[in-house]
This record gives structure tokens, sequence and C-alpha cells, in this order.
């Protein structure tokens, strides 16, 4: 079998390189090691209602926003149905230490009066806050389109260095504020205290500036693609695993699924960078860069459970808000071995959001997180694939029960019935990650993360390590990983044309 190039793996990030190149005639193929395309993004259905793994709502998807602009030159935006959260749509969060609630709007205006009203004597770091946020951003040429992508990408952006924290606390006093101007953090994985404020703007701009829904959610995405591949010539290949990457005279020239060899002569490997190495022929690259690999941090891990009630009804007020429990100040991420349930948690019920009647069941299904730690599933981990000790279907089972207590007493919700767990061993196994981590690698101060270009001529990384994470992050990624293969500059003026 012979392609010009293969997309190792189908998350958003491939999804996006696969489409960027095949819009530029290249032929390519996309292999896949589950049965199913779309990684985190692909439905699971339970008992007949769809729950969204990875994707709840997104933001950049307004008129002129980089994912419509970038989703409208692929061909994909016509096959969607996008809707803006209404005005009065939220993320609201309570503060554990105080039962302080805070309507955090996606909106800078709305937003700024909010935290103004909440936080009177705050209001001047308010807004040096807000300001920070949308300077930084103008700064980027993705939310500031007329600005060239390669010094972007070669590290010219001043702010990178910046901590969070310490901006954070140089300008607010209250914990309380401190916690809610942190929260982003949520969409990116990495502590307040590891964050650089770029990073923390980059996400949280994102959202400030307006969210959005997809009818049908993350399986709405991919299927959007899998028609546009199906236009394009875009092979997917689902059910193996990518086991080795061929090279000759220095160079890529094919890759070794489980059942079948294919030629190529560019190969893009979209997972956690660590998987890379154990593909390559020994000494394909140097110690340094396996060190540097190795030696990444990943993001947080999540322990989910993944619930539906018997009326539908009683989950109206979840449809356009979305609720958090935090506790205050910059630990938000932090897990208490002891009692995990008693940190940051999160509400969310995206089916709430469907119109499509074929997925009707998704509106009595809800969603409950928090974050987690590799050390809560340690002693139950074994080899993917192998069975689980009966102990750890009873710590699943506990731990689930104690969110859901949670959520009965910080909102009122109960009568949540949970028909599948999520925990880092979970997000280990399906998605392919160190320590169940939801976001991949971090993307935080004092860590250098690998770039799109490899050693091996014709290998190239993308994914959320690379660039950014969340859909927004590693959708951009699969467009740079595709603008080094065939220009950036020329690429980058024909997405930002779609204007």
């Amino acid at each position: 079998m012979k392609a010009e190039v293969v997309v190792i793996g189908s998350g958003i990030s491939g999804l996006t390189a696969a489409a960027s190149l095949a819009k530029r005639n290249r032929q390519v193929i996309i292999v896949e090691r589950n049965q199913k395309p779309g990684g985190a993004l692909k439905h699971f259905v339970r008992r007949g209602i769809p729950f969204d793994v990875g994707f709840h709502y997104s933001g950049c998807l307004g008129s002129g926003e980089i994912l419509r602009v970038l989703w409208e030159y692929l061909g994909v935006w016509p096959h969607l149905r996008v809707y803006p959260f209404p005005s009065e749509g939220n993320d609201r969060l309570i503060l554990r230490n105080s039962g302080k609630s805070v309507r955090a709007f996606f909106s800078y205006e709305r937003l700024e009066d909010e935290l103004r009203q909440a936080f009177p004597n705050e209001a001047k770091g308010v807004a040096t806050y807000l300001k920070a946020l949308r300077d930084i951003c103008d700064s980027i040429p993705f939310y500031n389109p007329d600005l060239p992508l390669t010094p972007f990408l070669r590290g010219l952006l001043p702010s990178a260095e910046i901590g969070l924290a310490p901006f954070l606390t140089s300008l607010i006093k209250d914990p309380d504020l401190q916690a809610v101007l942190a929260s982003p953090a949520f969409l990116y994985g990495v502590s307040p205290r590891k964050a650089s404020l770029a990073v923390h703007a980059m996400v949280a701009h994102a959202f400030i500036s307006g969210a959005y829904a997809i009818d049908g959610g993350g399986q709405a995405i991919v299927d959007a693609f899998l028609s546009v591949f199906r236009k394009a010539g875009v092979e997917v290949i689902t059910g193996q695993e990518v086991e080795s990457i061929f090279v000759t005279d220095g160079k890529v020239a094919g890759i070794k699924t489980s059942e079948m060899e294919i030629h190529c002569s560019q190969a893009v490997y979209t997972g956690h960078p660590t998987g890379l190495l154990n593909l390559v022929p020994e000494g394909t690259f140097r110690q340094a860069y396996h060190s540097r690999l190795q030696g990444l941090e990943n993001t947080t891990s999540m322990f989910v459970v993944f619930g539906a009630v018997d009326n539908p009804a009683s989950l109206r007020d979840l449809t356009w808000v979305n609720h958090y429990a935090i506790p205050s100040g910059l630990d938000i991420l932090d897990v208490n071995l002891i009692c995990p349930e008693e940190g940051a948690l999160l509400m969310t019920a995206p089916g709430r959001r469907y119109s499509d009647p074929a997925l009707s069941g998704a509106r009595r299904g809800i969603i409950l997180m928090r974050p987690a730690s590799w050390d809560e599933v340690a002693p139950f981990s074994v080899e993917a694939g192998k069975a689980r000790p009966a102990s750890y279907k009873k710590w699943k089972t506990q731990s689930a029960d104690r969110l859901l207590d949670q959520a009965k007493k910080l909102w009122g919700f109960s009568g949540i019935e949970p028909l599948a767990i999520g925990s880092p061993l979970t997000f280990r196994d399906k998605l392919g990650v160190p320590g169940g981590a939801v976001y991949g690698v971090q993307h935080c101060l004092n860590q250098y993360n690998p770039g799109a270009k490899t050693r091996l001529s014709g290998l190239w990384l993308s994914g959320q390590g690379t660039l950014m994470t969340g859909i927004v992050g590693a959708s951009l990624s699969g467009l740079v990983t595709a603008g080094e293969i065939e220009g950036l500059e020329p690429l980058w003026d024909e997405v930002r044309q779609c204007r």
C-alpha cells in the first residue's frame, strides 16, 4: 500500500493535519489503533445515551474567529450546526471555602461587570487582568490573523516566561478571586503555579470571547471530517496500531501496522511524544532528545462519572450553564488523596444542547468530573487489555458515590444513576497517554515542548503536546504541522483568506 503521507492517530490534530494536506492535493492515509476514529472527540453510548468524552463546548467559533475560519477553509463548517451560548450562559463557580457564587460569563464586558460586583475592592486588578489577556492575544496570529505565523511559532512571544501565579498575586489579594481568574486552568490541565500567563491567556481568551455548542457534540465534528475525507480521497484505517516507522537513508520510508505495511515519504505522529521513541529504529534520535521527551511533565488526569436522570427536565438549568466548585487560592487542580472529591468539581450536561431527534437520549445525560492523580489508581494498575483486580471496581464505585454526594450537597442534584466511570487508568488505556493525562503534555513554565519538525527527514509531530491544548489548540497544531510540510506562510495565507 502506498501514500504520500501517513497520519498516525485520528484525534482532532490528526484529522486537521490530514484535511489540510489533502486540500493541498496530498495523498493521505490515517491509521487509528481504535475501532472508531476521533480520539477523545467520539461518543460512546450507554443505555441509549450518547456521552461526550473530551468535548463539551468550545471557543473561537464566531464569525472571523480562528477555529471557524479553519473549518471553513477545510470544508468542515457546512457539515456542522453551531450554536452560540446565549448572553446568560456562563460557567457558574462556587467557592468552596466561602460559599460565594460567581458567574463567569462568556463576554469580557459582562464578566468584568460580574467580578466588579462580586469583588468591589478588586476592580482595578480585574481590569488589569482582563486587559492583559486581550493584549497578549492581540500579539498572537491565531487571534490576530493579520500577523505572520512564523515569528510566533519560533518563540517570539514576550509574555511566555511570565508566571500566572505571581502575576495574579501581584494584582489580586482575595483568594476567592484568585481562584476565579485561575479557573480556565481546567481547560488546559496545568496548575496555576506552573502555568505561564501567555498559555493561560490563549486558553481563557478563547472562551471569554464567546462559547459555542455543536449539535451532536464531538462526534459531529468527527463525522464532518469524515464527510470531507470521502470527497478528498483520504483513507481512514481503524483497528490497527502502528508498530514501527521504516527509515531508509535517513528518511521516512513507510510504516508497519499490526496487519500491513504502508510506503510513504512523510509520517505525522499525533500521539504522546514519548510513544514515538518506540517506533523508530534505535539511534534515530540523539540521547538528549530521548531524555527530553521522556522527561516531559504531563497535565492532570480526571475522574469522571457519566450518569443519567429519569426526568430530563430536571437538568434544564444545565443547558447553558456549567457548574464548577473550586477551592480558594491558586491550588485549584490539586488532589487531596484522602478526600479528592472535596476539591474542584465540574458538572455539565452537553447533551442538553443537542437538537437532533436521533440523539434525544442525550438530554438525560450528565457528566461529573474532578481532577485525579495517578497515585489514586497505581495500586490497581495492570497492563492495558488485562483484567483489573476486583478492588479496582470497588474503588471506582465508592469514588463515584462520593462524587454524586458532592453534587447533591453543592447543587441539589440527586437521582443520578452512574452508567460509566472513567479514571486515570481509563484515560491511559483509551487515549494512550502516560498517567491518563487528559491534555497530554503540560504547556508550562520551564518546559520546552517539542515542535512539529523532528531530526528525521519526513517525520513530524502534531497534537496537544506540540502547540496548544484542547480542541482549538490541537486543531491549530494539526494546521501548523501541515504548514511545516507545505510551507507555513503560504498555507496560513490561504486559511486567513477565509475570514
